[in-house]
């Protein structure tokens, strides 16, 4: 055989050989889950299957954030025979998470490729507030501005009241609306000529822990510098 003959065998038996690699097949790479108001621990499993003709090895988990844990069946097992089913467990702590959390499992293979798993977790939101930030910047009026606090009907509870971190350049005014229901929380800056930050903590009669506080915040931030304008 010459070695024009052969190149092109070798070339088509390289690409077989990779077609039919041992790796993890997924049932889902995305999974939503949805936790209760006081739950503290998701559980959430990613199940696979080792495809291809050979065995498929991990060389480790890797996770972005210490609220989540990844574990591997089978006692951690990683190395997996073609046919063999598992899963990758993510333990995630809700801690004071509200609203939808995505966070992101990656599964390293030992061949350098990865797997991306990810959680999507959605914590009931008791209490909405719009903004979560209300803003100001250097020198521009010191205009009255509010945040709207929308409760979740399917959670009853009342603000019991406000506070902030900076209400000597931030004081607030609290006004319910409707009992219940909707409040405003309004915010007049003393001046702008300073940049500054302030926190605002709103605290609920709610019967779940860690929904009897929520937080916003304020801010007078650096004039924005436009910018130059391109040549052409």
């Amino acid at each position: 055989m010459n070695l024009k003959t052969f190149l092109p065998i070798a070339f088509a038996w390289s690409g077989l050989s990779f077609a039919f690699a041992g790796d993890l097949t997924f049932s889902q790479k995305i999974i939503e889950v949805q936790a209760k108001p006081d739950q503290k621990r998701v559980e959430v499993d990613f199940k696979f299957e080792c495809s291809g003709d050979s065995a498929a090895e991990i060389k480790n988990l890797n996770v972005a954030c210490s609220c989540l844990e990844a574990q591997l069946s089978n006692d951690g097992r990683l190395l997996w025979e073609p046919g063999q089913e598992g899963y990758i467990r993510g333990i995630f702590e809700v801690g004071t998470f509200k609203g939808t959390v995505p966070k992101e499992i990656s599964v390293i293979m030992k061949d350098g490729s990865r797997h991306d798993l990810t959680v999507k977790l959605q914590v009931p939101e008791l209490l909405k507030i719009e903004p979560r930030t209300l803003k100001w910047t250097e020198n521009s009026p010191a205009e009255k501005q509010a945040f709207t606090l929308t409760v979740n009907e399917e959670y009853p509870l009342n603000v019991v009241g406000v506070s902030g971190t900076n209400e000597e350049k931030f004081p607030l005014e609290l006004e319910t609306v409707e009992e219940g229901k909707t409040y405003k929380i309004w915010v007049t800056p003393t001046e702008t000529k300073i940049k500054g930050f302030g926190r605002v903590r709103v605290t609920t009669d709610s019967s779940y822990k860690n929904h009897q506080v929520y937080d916003a915040y304020t801010a007078v931030t650096r004039k924005e510098i436009g910018k130059k304008p391109s040549k052409k």
